[in-house]
């Protein structure tokens, strides 16, 4: 955000992996996260370059985090939705096999973010999952495998809360299984793309675990892309660059689906946005999360020594 679910927003979490790296910053800027689009009339008025030193890795961990989150430690809630794929290469006479779309989800994370007297950033984070149907997109709480017609569960994934930190040369890790991953082995890598009034961001890294469960080695690429208005580049002062999210994942076939030893793989897509208010989630998501994990959203984010 892998458990059965891959954190990204959120890659550290075993089996699904989406690489929860949620760290969080305490801001010493005044707050603009919530200032006002520019206008014609005041644009005149900005130096319209960027504030960043987009090949330092410091810089590039201040805007990764505020894509992330907002440093100013307000309450985040990062929603996506997805749509997850199996691949079957070994069969290729036949496209209703070599591919199908095997479910959907829905995914939120909840952050508090704080920016530390070292220049790392710290957070706190929960996130959790639902599957839902492709065709008629209810939410699950069992399903069809379409490769082997087997009745099969998915309960809501729930990643508890969880502590972090991110620095220029990578997040502090600890962890309780065997893994591998370029995300954790090195500074950040930004590929930024100037597209006009918007910068595209893009990272990927190549992930591998042991999961106790099978006795397996499971592997992953996961690609995240962040499209920005590049007005949030000019001032370094907004602790939170708003972003469109997308993130794809190339990986094993889930643990649940019972295929280990099938050729093939599974691929991962989802697009999402963060907001400031739980209300602003989808009304159909809340019910659903309150009525699987009634606790989830009571459940507090603080700071250990609060």
């Amino acid at each position: 955000m892998k458990n059965d679910f891959s954190t990204s927003k959120h890659l550290l979490t075993p089996n699904l992996l989406i690489v929860f790296v949620f760290l969080i910053l305490m801001g010493c800027f005044e707050d603009k996260s919530t200032r006002p689009a520019t206008t014609k009339e005041d644009s005149a008025s900005i130096n319209e370059t960027i504030a960043y030193d987009l090949t330092d890795p410091k810089d590039k961990l201040l805007i990764f985090e505020k894509i992330q989150g907002d440093l100013s430690g307000k309450m985040t809630y990062s929603y996506s939705e997805g749509r997850v794929f199996g691949i079957r290469p070994d069969k290729p006479d036949s496209l209703n096999v070599f591919g199908k779309e095997v479910f959907r989800y829905s995914g939120c994370g909840m952050k508090i973010m704080r920016l530390l007297e070292n220049g790392n950033v710290e957070t706190k984070s929960k996130g959790w999952l639902l599957y839902r149907d492709p065709k008629t997109e209810d939410f699950l709480s069992e399903m069809t495998n379409p490769y082997t017609g087997e009745e099969v569960g998915v309960p809501p994934f729930r990643a508890g809360i969880r502590g972090g930190i991110m620095t220029p040369e990578g997040p502090e890790v600890k962890a309780s299984f065997t893994m591998e991953s370029t995300a954790i082995v090195a500074p950040l890598d930004l590929v930024f793309t100037d597209m006009g009034d918007k910068m595209h961001i893009t990272r990927h890294a190549f992930t591998k675990w042991f999961e106790k469960k099978s006795q397996t080695w499971r592997t992953e690429m996961t690609l995240d892309t962040y499209d920005v208005d590049k007005k949030y580049l000019y001032d370094k002062s907004y602790n939170h660059i708003p972003a469109e999210y997308h993130w794809t994942s190339q990986t094993s076939w889930l643990s649940i689906l019972k295929m280990a030893g099938t050729p093939g793989h599974m691929i991962w897509t989802s697009s999402g946005s963060t907001f400031f208010d739980k209300e602003d989630l989808p009304e159909d998501f809340i019910a659903a999360t309150e009525a699987k994990q009634p606790d989830v959203f009571a459940e507090p984010l603080k700071w250990d020594e609060e």
